[in-house]
C-alpha cells in the first residue's frame, strides 16, 4: 500500500460498546446502480427478487458500516497534506464529475481519513493480507463469475489493488464485529418509506393532467 504524506493521530480509545440506532437508510443512487449491476453480473441464475434482497441487505450493512465510522472518526485528528488531497480531488474529478469543488474535497477528505484509520487499525489489531488469501479470492471471483483474472496475477497494481480490497474488508468486518451494540430501526424505517409513498402518491394526485393522460381518458 502506497504510503500517505497525511497524518492521524489517535486522541482517545475508541468505544465499541456505545449503542448506535439507525433510523434512516441513505443510498447514493450511482452507487446502488453499481451494486444491482455487480450482483446481476455475479448471480446469473438468481431472481430479481433475490438481487433485491442481496442489494438491500448490502444498503443496510453500509448504512451500519457508515454510523461505526461516524463514530469512531471522533476519535483522530487528522492533518491533511495539501498536495495529496489535491491530487486524489482531481482522481475524483473523473468518478464524480457531477460534484462541485467543496464535495470533491469533503469526499477526499473522508477518502484519506478512512485509508489513515484503516491502517492504524490493521496495525493494532494486527490485521494484514497475504498473497496465498489474495490469490484464493481471484480464484474464488473466477469460479462464481467465469471472468478471467490472468490480468490480476500477471499485473503487479493490480494484484495490490485486490490486497486493498480484501484488506479494506478485513477492518470493516472486524469494526462491525466489534461495535456489537449497533442496530436498524426498521419499524421507524418502514413508517418512513410508508409516509413518503403517500406524499408523493398525494403530490401526483395534485399536478394538472397532461395531455396524453386526457386523450387515455
Amino acid at each position: 500500500m502506497a504510503e500517505l504524506k497525511s497524518t492521524i493521530k489517535q486522541l482517545t480509545p475508541i468505544n465499541t460498546d456505545k449503542e448506535i440506532v439507525i433510523t434512516a437508510l441513505r443510498a447514493d443512487r450511482r452507487m446502488v446502480e453499481m451494486h444491482a449491476k455487480r450482483l446481476t453480473e455475479l448471480f446469473k441464475n438468481e431472481t430479481q427478487q433475490q438481487i433485491n434482497m442481496k442489494l438491500q441487505n448490502i444498503i443496510a450493512r453500509e448504512n451500519v458500516f457508515n454510523a461505526i465510522m461516524e463514530e469512531t472518526v471522533r476519535n483522530f485528528e487528522t492533518t491533511f497534506d495539501e498536495d495529496e488531497l489535491k491530487t486524489l480531488k482531481e482522481r475524483l474529478k473523473t468518478q464524480f464529475p457531477q460534484q462541485n469543488e467543496n464535495n470533491l474535497t469533503e469526499i477526499a477528505k473522508k477518502v484519506i481519513i478512512k485509508t489513515l484509520i484503516f491502517r492504524e487499525l490493521g496495525k493494532q489489531w494486527n490485521i494484514s493480507v497475504t498473497d496465498d488469501e489474495i490469490n484464493a479470492s481471484l480464484e474464488q471471483y473466477y469460479k462464481v463469475s467465469n471472468q478471467s483474472i490472468r490480468d490480476y496475477k500477471e499485473n503487479k497494481e493490480k494484484f495490490e489493488g485486490i490486497r486493498n480490497v480484501i484488506f479494506e474488508e478485513k477492518i470493516t468486518n472486524e469494526l462491525i464485529k466489534k461495535y456489537s451494540n449497533v442496530r436498524i430501526d426498521w419499524e421507524t424505517i418502514k413508517k418512513q418509506q410508508e409516509e413518503m409513498i403517500a406524499k408523493q402518491k398525494e403530490s401526483a394526485a395534485q399536478q394538472p393532467p397532461t395531455e396524453d393522460s386526457k386523450k387515455t381518458n
